[in-house]
Formats: structure tokens, sequence, C-alpha cells
């Protein structure tokens, strides 16, 4: 008696899914005066892109982090340079766009990770400053904007929590590249003398002597007003941020 041979059927091997989509808010940037939000898309399996985009609104440029910092050292020779910048007003626009590359098995956007991106600066600056000569204290508020782009690379981690709850943690990163300067004052100077209007515009130009990145600049002053304009370093750094969001 024969026996008929049995079949055996074998089941595909079931892949594991992954979230293609992460909305992410940058919890660290709220305590720095920012809202922050980025949006990660899937590519491939361990290849993704994020675009981010944060704002902060116009305020006192010692209410930033940093800018506390250094203005908390000035000594009292620094007077001067502390009062300008407790007066001086700024907001920012910033764009980042990312293509980050995962490491670990587990497919989607999960594990150590490295990332190269490009970032867009735009910042809305108020600047009050005042002029002295033998005969009066011109008022000159320089206003306007500077902007400018940068790139860079930034390693990280990414956990996904219950499956639909994201946390992206910047590890250590950052970027290099140019700003432009273009800061203008409508003022009547029409009273100023020629050696007046010269010494105005050294006056500009060396507002920035004593910052740790100095700008190259270049002040012009007219009868309507002054204007700085020119170009500084775009340095930044991208660490400690931790991000909360939403996969699905």
């Amino acid at each position: 008696m024969t026996t008929a041979p049995v079949s055996v059927v074998h089941e595909p091997t079931k892949q594991e899914g992954f979230r293609k989509n992460i909305v992410k808010l940058n919890l660290s940037s709220l305590a720095l005066y920012n809202n922050s939000l980025s949006y990660e898309r899937t590519l491939t399996k361990k290849m993704t892109i994020v675009v981010g985009y944060r704002y902060m609104p116009r305020t006192t440029a010692t209410s930033a982090f940093l800018v506390q910092k250094y203005s908390a050292q000035l000594d009292k020779e620094d007077a001067d340079l502390k009062e300008d910048l407790n007066a001086t007003l700024v907001g920012n626009n910033t764009v980042t766009g990312e293509i980050r590359f995962y490491s670990g098995k587990k497919p989607g956007a999960r594990g150590f990770y490295l990332s190269l991106y490009g970032r867009y600066l735009n910042v809305d600056a108020l600047l009050p400053h005042e002029y002295e000569t033998d005969t009066r204290i011109y008022s000159i508020p320089l206003a306007g904007k500077i902007s400018g782009f940068g790139a860079g690379v930034m390693m990280g981690s990414q956990w996904l929590i219950a499956k639909r709850v994201a946390f992206d943690w910047y590890i250590l990163g950052g970027h290099y590249g140019k700003l432009q300067i273009d800061l203008h004052s409508e003022s009547d100077l029409r009273s100023l003398s020629a050696a007046e209007r010269q010494g105005l515009e050294s006056d500009l130009e060396s507002l920035s002597d004593d910052l740790p990145i100095k700008p190259k600049t270049k002040a012009t002053v007219t009868a309507q007003g002054a204007k700085l304009t020119g170009t500084m370093p775009f340095i930044g750094i991208r660490s400690l941020g931790f991000n909360l969001g939403i996969a699905f």
C-alpha cells in the first residue's frame, strides 16, 4: 500500500509594520520661548525626511538662554553693551530640512540615527541706538532683517512607545553658513556735519566689536537716516533637544 505524499503549507513570515508619519513638538524649544514643530516621513525601511518650522515672537534679546549667560558675564566696563542687549528686540522664523539614516533591525523611524540637514533663518530685529555729538544726542533705532542659510550634521535617537507615541532626542549636532545683515533707520540727520556723519558710520560699524562672533559690516549715513549691511557666520549647535510626537 502506498502512502499519499503530505503537502506542507508554509505561511509567509509576517512583516512587522511601522508608522510612516510622525508629527512632533520640540519640548526644549518651549523653554527657550520658541514654538517648534516637525513632520517626519519614512521613505524606505530606515531612511526618512524631516521638515521642521520654528517661530519665536519678537522679544528682548536677553530672553535667549545663551544671551542671558553672556550678558551675566559682562562686567561694569561693558555696561553699555549690556544695556544695548537688554533694549534689543528680536524674533525669528526658522525652516529646517533633514535626511535621516537610522540604524537597527526594526523597520521605521526608530533607533540611533545620523541626520544631514539644511536650515534657513530669518531674524526680525530692532536695535535702539544713540549717537552723541557736541550739541545733541540723536536717537537712531535700527530695524530690519538678519537672514541666511546653513548646513550641518546631527546624531540622535528615536523611540516608538506604545506604537503611536514617538520620543526623539537630539544628542549632538551643528551647522555652519552665512547670514546677511540688512538694518536701517529713517531719521532726520540733516543737521549732522560731514565729519559727524563719518563718525556715526564708524560708531555703527563698531557695535559688534564686543560680541564673540564679529560680523563684517558697512554703515552708510545720509540726511534721511542710516543703513547697516554686512555678513556674519551662521554657527549653530543642536543638542539636548527633546521631542514628543504622534505616529500614524
